[in-house]
């Protein structure tokens, strides 16, 4: 096949498998991340970061074409550090290794949270923005010159990044999903700990203060839902949720304080038709019971657990990846390695809903046996194949699986996000005629800006 029917076919195969449909294959994910294929190529990671250009990112995955087998294509998540040095980061921290790490912070303090609760968004922004990035933490003229390196810092990335994609999503026929379709949704419980009280406080939090951490997980809700609202929505596009702090918890604790407001959101998310991609981080077998009741077709990237047990608790109802341990390509041997894929396709793949992924990404060169990933992914794909392509995995309807909670909270407000209309009373069009050219120009800047304003 050339390169549009590759990414034809890839559109059909995707578009059954989110539909609950069996498609004439499985699809098959690529477990290397950025960082990998820059060493792969014998780039220095640390400067390499530093220096990205087009011919250097092309050099990088020409390289990685050595490995890379998958159905989809689009440049890895990447941290930014030159947009971290303009922020002066706490939060995001480059070792002498070259890579990121995200070390234990806290933003506020605990009789704080009285003020975080009445406006997080707000809060967010004021207190714990410059406590977090010393780059913020200064005179109005002098913040104000940091976010503008920093957002266009981003942006340069982005749409370098982007460009990229594209040329080799052309040139390979990759799958990706339709552009505003995918996005990040934070989620209340995980965003407390990760950027605004800490991995270590705020589970001793929920022992001190109960009803104020109770408090705050609700008082997040609306910028949650906000923030995880995309420019538009397909069945192949997808909310991506990274979860971290859930299976680190006691059950009374998960279903107090995580449950609630990451069940609401799923469903919310699927009242207005678009689907979840979890990343269900460590082993949620205690809360397996708990994943059951997400909407149907909800995308779930399993990391550890008993694939079975996964598979006949939610393989009619759940789109299941992930169990493949990647230390196991670094440790075993090619027959070894071969057996563990053929060993999770026999129980993963039968009946659809599945898509082939590893437990997690190959960062390091040091991860992997390039060899041993070789055979798997030709392995995988030679046999991805179904006799019953076009088969329903369920009769269920996808609709009857959907929690109303949408109407439960109200629209996200701040004095930060400022509509049009009340601009205008500040600067008021001079003529009628130039209104609409107004309110053009200010959305198109107002949502330009505004994701840089929070950094996470």
């Amino acid at each position: 096949m050339n390169a549009e029917e590759k990414k034809a076919y890839r559109i059909k195969m995707f578009t059954d498998l989110y539909s609950g449909i069996i498609p004439d294959r499985f699809p098959v994910s690529d477990g290397v991340g950025l960082e990998y294929l820059i060493q792969y190529a014998g780039k220095d990671l640390m400067t390499t970061q530093y220096s990205y250009t087009k011919e250097l990112l092309m050099e990088v995955y020409e390289k990685g074409m050595e490995l890379l087998r998958g159905d989809t294509f689009g440049l890895a998540f990447a941290r930014n550090p030159i947009a971290m040095m303009f922020l002066q980061t706490k939060v995001d921290v480059m070792s002498k290794s070259g890579f990121v790490q995200h070390p234990e912070t806290s933003g506020f303090e605990p009789e704080e949270y009285d003020e975080f609760n009445k406006a997080p968004y707000d809060f967010i922004v004021e207190k714990i923005m410059p406590r977090m990035n010393a780059g913020y933490d200064t005179d109005p003229a002098s913040r104000s010159l940091a976010f503008a390196k920093y957002m266009h810092a981003v942006m340069d990335q982005g749409k370098l990044f982007a460009e990229v994609s594209q040329t080799l999503i052309e040139r390979g026929g990759y799958f990706s999903a339709p552009p505003g379709t995918v996005g990040i949704q934070p989620v209340p419980y995980d965003y407390l700990a990760d950027f605004c009280r800490g991995f270590s406080k705020l589970p001793l939090d929920t022992k001190r203060y109960p009803e104020k951490v109770e408090a705050a997980m609700e008082a997040l809700m609306p910028y949650s839902i906000w923030r995880g609202r995309t420019p538009a929505t397909s069945i192949l596009g997808n909310n991506m949720i990274m979860t971290h702090m859930g299976t680190f918890l006691n059950k009374k604790d998960f279903e107090r304080f995580y449950w609630p407001t990451f069940h609401k959101l799923c469903h919310i998310c699927a009242e207005r038709g678009q689907a979840m991609s979890i990343f269900c981080e460590d082993d949620w077998t205690r809360y397996i019971d708990h994943l059951q009741d997400l909407p149907q077709g909800t995308r779930l990237h399993m990391e550890y657990g008993d694939p079975q047990l996964f598979k006949d608790k939610l393989g009619k109802k759940m789109v299941l990846g992930g169990f493949y341990p990647l230390t196991l390509l670094k440790n075993g041997t090619k027959e070894q390695c071969i057996d563990k894929a053929k060993e999770l396709i026999d129980i993963l793949a039968p009946g659809g809903n599945f898509n082939w992924r590893f437990d997690k990404g190959a960062l390091s060169v040091n991860d992997i046996n390039p060899a041993n990933y070789v055979a798997v992914m030709d392995y995988v794909l030679e046999n991805s194949k179904y006799e019953n392509a076009g088969e329903l995995v369920t009769t269920a309807k996808k609709e009857d699986s959907i929690q109303k909670f949408s109407h439960l909270y109200p629209d996200f407000t701040s004095k930060y996000i400022v509509s049009f209309d009340e601009f205008k009373q500040k600067y008021p069009p001079v003529d009628e005629r130039v209104e609409p050219l107004m309110r053009a120009a200010y959305d198109k800047y107002t949502n330009m800006v505004t994701p840089f304003i929070t950094v996470y």
